[in-house]
């Protein structure tokens, strides 16, 4: 009985340091940056599935079990990575992705719509919605897809975060090689994050994230967070495949933080 308060008191702790009404910390910069990292493997997820028949070698792992069925003019595929299954990138998913689209032969413009069952990544659980609308060629001529973000994601020690926003993620390098690995992709957009305890935090990308498909991280790229009247800078560095940030609280205050 002993133990199991003192873990509930630990699991709450960290619930309030996510949910402090005031400070705007390193903490709340970290769990923003994984809910990124999360969308983005989605993201990755999705985007190949999408065109998986043209990729020779795919981002896929062997170990997902994707069925397609089509019904009433729409193509339904389901991705289903059992208990766990890593992808290539190194990150762990499990559980059951859906996709839904129209069918349309060769279409410049698609329209997904993607929901979860019991999907997890790394241990997070991801419930929610995401609509993506994908471009064969956006005005740089590159491929390019634009979600509509409304996700709840629960850790492990059971703090949770609802996260609305759109992530326009543009294919920069990589394109109509025939395989994932030298993929990389430039992502913009911007979010609201809510709390268990309701309280919300802003965040906007005001330089373009980097993100390598090789990689498990963002390497570059920043994103200025805002709660209440407080605002700081999570920097994603120079580049480097490492999982660390630094994170710039409003007093101009730096501190590492390292992502999971």
């Amino acid at each position: 009985m002993t133990l199991f308060l003192m873990t509930a008191c630990q699991n709450e702790t960290a619930i309030e340091t996510f949910e402090k009404e005031v400070a705007i910390d390193d903490q709340l910069a970290k769990r923003s940056a994984e809910i990124d990292l999360i969308s983005d493997d989605i993201g990755l997820i999705v985007d190949e599935a999408s065109v998986e028949a043209k990729s020779s070698v795919s981002f896929l792992p062997t170990c997902v079990t994707i069925t397609t069925e089509i019904s009433s003019g729409f193509t339904q595929r389901t991705l289903d990575f059992g208990d766990g299954c890593e992808l290539p990138n190194g990150n762990v998913v499990s559980g059951i992705i859906m996709m839904s689209h129209a069918v349309v032969v060769n279409p410049a413009t698609r329209e997904i719509a993607v929901t979860f069952d019991n999907f997890t990544r790394n241990g997070v659980l991801v419930e929610g919605t995401r609509s993506l609308e994908r471009i064969a060629s956006n005005d740089a001529g590159n491929p390019q897809s634009t979600a509509q973000v409304n996700m709840q994601v629960t850790w492990p020690d059971e703090t949770t975060a609802t996260r609305e926003g759109v992530r326009v993620s543009e294919w920069i390098e990589g394109i109509g090689s025939g395989t994932w690995t030298d993929n990389v992709f430039s992502i913009t957009g911007n979010a609201t994050t809510t709390g268990r305890l309701g309280n919300t935090h802003a965040a906007t990308i005001t330089t373009a994230l980097r993100r390598e498909a090789i990689c498990a991280f963002i390497v570059s790229g920043t994103v200025e967070l805002s709660k209440n009247d407080n605002t700081g800078t999570l920097a994603y560095g120079d580049g480097t495949c490492d999982g660390e940030a630094t994170w710039t609280n409003p007093n101009g205050e730096t501190v590492t933080i390292y992502l999971d």
